[in-house]
């Protein structure tokens, strides 16, 4: 802006010595006439005789020519007048950027002034008021040298549950629910001891059902392995490895439900070959189940695999962050375990065998169990897919029996971060083992799935609302062979 300005005054200020070079010589002969004898004459100028008195004629146009100069004199001194006010402004202008540069300046030592002096204020601060800090996400507790942490986590999610199903063969009335139940009351303890090398998780449930979850301590060597000790999840499916707290149904598919090994007691081994791309889990288990002890001399084994190739996803289902770049996680799991013979509660015979071999102990059936799983997010949208599989072989004592199931689920998000919708499809053959033989009769030998859910989330995964919907068919059941039934559940937590 400046540089224009200066540009056009210098136009302005040559114009007007053209002019003033031109008119001069007029001015000077109408104002003064012709030039007194005695007056020397420059070197430079050549001598004029005098002029004799013009006629009427060349008056006139020497008066014209006379006005003509005054116009252009005026409109010069108009110019110049006009090119001291544009210079005024000028340095009004620079004036006015100097006193912002000074007010900015001495914002900047006041911001400064006001940092030392916060700083100075939290490091007089007794530690004791340091180590409990309050987040977006909920409390966190950690000494000053990083050696105890604590994070107290907590939920609670209320359920009603509706359902209309057709009458079974042993329904004597029609089997509908209507039904409010507290489906969750967490409280999760976790963090490290001595240091981030040694960590430890422990979760309770104060609903109906199993109390105690999670209880395990876990070392960490380097960022490339973890050993776990305690009770935790087997690590087989993928449904399964969420936090309930971080579904998109209400609840799991049927099929995950069917096939699940939950949670059992042991050690297992996570390997991080490449990290953010490539974990291994290696577990050696009970066998037996959650809170129990080995129902026998040996021991369970399962084993998940699960590739990355463009980077981590996020441990919570669906894509409530909706990443920008794809991703994408295909995994393979499997699990080996002997399971005491459940022949008389699936025959309703008591006096079933049990101990064909004669060697004093209940007979075993191997249970083998695989699973096939894939995964995957982009802006918001998310597909997960999963098969399972499941070989169950009492040796000598009976035909060997097989299971598979599977399901595919779909969201996205119409409200980026706040509102979802997702869709489900399943069908699951349904072991039922160690269930008597009138579960299997009222069950069936299969169940499909077909639902779909709308999730609000007000604050994440911390508050939300959600309800769903499913049809749900099992042909040969005796009781409740077609239901629908409709769920919503709110769920509050940190």
């Amino acid at each position: 802006m400046t540089g224009f300005v200066w540009r056009r005054t210098a136009r302005r200020g040559v114009l007007l010595a053209v002019v003033v070079l031109l008119v001069h010589p007029f001015v000077a002969r109408a104002a003064d006439g012709p030039p007194a004898a005695g007056n020397p004459i420059p070197p430079a100028t050549p001598f004029i005789p005098p002029v004799p008195p013009a006629p009427a004629d060349t008056a006139a146009e020497a008066e014209t020519q006379a006005a003509a100069a005054q116009r252009a004199a005026q409109e010069a001194e108009a110019q110049v007048i006009e090119l001291r006010r544009e210079l005024e402004a000028l340095e009004r202008q620079r004036a006015s950027y100097d006193d912002i540069r000074r007010r900015l300046d001495d914002l900047d030592a006041r911001q400064a002034e006001t940092q030392r002096q916060a700083s100075a204020a939290r490091d007089a601060l007794p530690p004791e008021t340091r180590v409990v800090r309050f987040r977006d996400g909920g409390l966190e507790i950690r000494s000053p040298d990083n050696g105890f942490y604590l994070r107290p986590r907590a939920r609670v999610q209320a359920i009603y549950t509706g359902q209309i199903a057709s009458r079974g063969a042993q329904d004597f009335a029609p089997p509908d629910v209507s039904n409010f139940s507290v489906a969750h009351a967490e409280i999760i303890l976790e963090g490290h001891v001595a240091g981030p090398f040694l960590e430890y998780r422990m979760q309770l449930d104060a609903a109906p059902g199993q109390h105690l979850k999670d209880a395990y301590v876990a070392w960490r060597p380097s960022r490339l392995l973890t050993i776990e000790a305690g009770q935790f999840k087997v690590p087989y499916g993928l449904q399964r490895q969420y936090w309930e707290a971080e579904l998109e149904f209400v609840d799991f598919s049927t099929p995950m439900t069917a096939f699940s090994l939950e949670r059992d007691v042991g050690a297992m081994l996570i390997g991080r070959p490449i990290p953010g791309r490539l974990t291994v889990q290696a577990a050696i288990l009970n066998g037996a189940g959650a809170g129990l002890s080995n129902d026998n001399i040996d021991l369970a084994y399962a084993l998940r695999v699960v590739a990355s190739p463009f980077g981590a996803l996020p441990a919570s289902q669906g894509d409530i962050d909706g990443h920008r770049r794809p991703l994408l996680a295909i995994g393979l799991s499997g699990t080996y375990n002997l399971v005491p013979t459940d022949v008389v509660a699936r025959t309703a015979d008591p006096m079933a065998p049990t101990d064909l071999d004669g060697d004093g102990r209940t007979d075993n059936v191997a249970v083998w169990q695989g699973g096939a799983e894939l995964r995957a997010l982009w802006r918001g949208a998310s597909l997960e897919a999963e098969w399972f599989g499941r070989l169950e072989d009492p040796g000598i004592a009976a035909a060997s029996r097989r299971y598979w199931g599977g399901y595919i689920e779909a969201s996205a998000f119409i409200l980026p971060h706040r509102l979802q919708v997702a869709a489900r499809i399943g069908r699951a053959d349904l072991p039922l083992y160690g269930a008597t033989a009138e579960e299997h009769l009222l069950r069936g030998h299969r169940e499909d799935e077909q639902s779909g859910a709308v999730s609000a989330y007000l604050r994440g995964h911390r508050i939300k609302v959600q309800m769903d919907y499913s049809h749900l068919t099992s042909p040969d059941a005796q009781t409740a062979p077609t239901a629908h039934r409709v769920r919503a559940a709110v769920q509050i937590g940190f």
